[in-house]
């Protein structure tokens, strides 16, 4: 049994910040069971994750996401989940989220550039004009989930800039970060 097993870690962070892959890698680093929200979700919906969110549309995806994400935080413990950012559109989902910070899960906030993220969603390639101005619409989503971000991720969270990291550079920083604050004997873990 691992220093980690007590421990509670959620990851957050705006599509293409990596939360799913760091997540998997931290899961390995710390031995914690991984969680990840859009594998249930998809799972839930009885659809891939590649095409859950399009197969069923935007507001049928979001419900059973805020359900799913309730259910995951209410057994965070033991566990990295990855929570990704579409969730925290739901207030109940980032009550939920508060709770759990107060009770000691540690949230760890995943940030890169908007050019780095644009590529690994796909929207580095020409795009047709009939789809219209694609990477502004992104970039417009990417803010408003950026700040949903910021203002979950509580005071005491940490934060990992994947730009230019693997999953698991990025795990390794978490935990490194995360072993910091979690070895301060005032701490209440």
């Amino acid at each position: 049994m691992s220093a980690w097993d007590a421990g509670a870690v959620v990851l957050i962070g705006v599509p293409g910040a990596g939360c799913s892959s760091v997540a998997q890698a931290l899961g390995a680093v710390t031995g914690l069971t991984v969680r990840d929200l859009g594998a249930v979700v998809a799972q839930s919906l009885g659809k891939s994750e590649a095409s859950a969110l399009v197969t069923v549309g935007e507001e049928r995806y979001r419900q059973v996401e805020s359900c799913c994400a309730l259910d995951l935080l209410g057994q965070a413990a033991g566990a990295v989940t990855a929570l990704g950012s579409g969730c925290l559109a739901d207030a109940e989902v980032r009550a939920a989220l508060e709770r759990a910070q107060d009770e000691g899960t540690r949230t760890v906030l995943l940030t890169a550039t908007t050019r780095r993220l644009a590529t690994r969603n796909g929207l580095d390639a020409p795009r047709s004009v009939a789809l219209g101005n694609v990477h502004h619409a992104f970039t417009q989503m990417l803010h408003a989930r950026q700040e949903l971000c910021r203002r979950s991720a509580g005071a005491e969270a940490v934060v990992v800039d994947t730009t230019s990291t693997t999953p698991a550079q990025a795990a390794a920083l978490a935990a490194q970060q995360l072993g910091s604050v979690r070895s301060d004997p005032c701490r209440v873990w």
